[in-house]
């Protein structure tokens, strides 16, 4: 049996990381959460993770630089930015990036 995915979850909304772990988790993967793009972007470089789950804006270092940081050094890693605030702009640039984007509910 593989062995369960390493997702590495940067959210600054607390309530919103923790059902996001909780689901994770239920459904079988480890997750690490933090709530700062810096420090995302420390933990992506120096821990193992398998994909990043990030929130566009987060104090810190906002979701397209972390992607455009995190790209730079792990061209392969697999990210999600999640965004109640995105344009299409801003999912054009993600994607350029090499990020997936999904919008999330505005209800923070």
């Amino acid at each position: 049996m593989p062995s369960a995915a390493n997702i590495l979850l940067i959210e600054d909304d607390a309530s919103l990381a923790a059902n996001l772990c909780d689901v994770l988790k239920g459904e079988g993967f480890k997750v690490t959460a933090c709530n700062r793009g810096d420090e995302g972007l420390r933990r992506a470089s120096n821990d193992e993770c398998d994909v990043v789950l990030t929130d566009l804006r987060l104090p810190g270092l906002g979701g397209l630089e972390l992607v455009r940081q995190l790209h730079a050094t792990q061209a392969r890693l697999p990210v999600v930015l999640m965004t109640a605030h995105g344009t299409i702009e801003t999912a054009i640039e993600a994607t350029k990036l090499g990020a997936t984007i999904t919008c999330k509910s505005r209800s923070r």
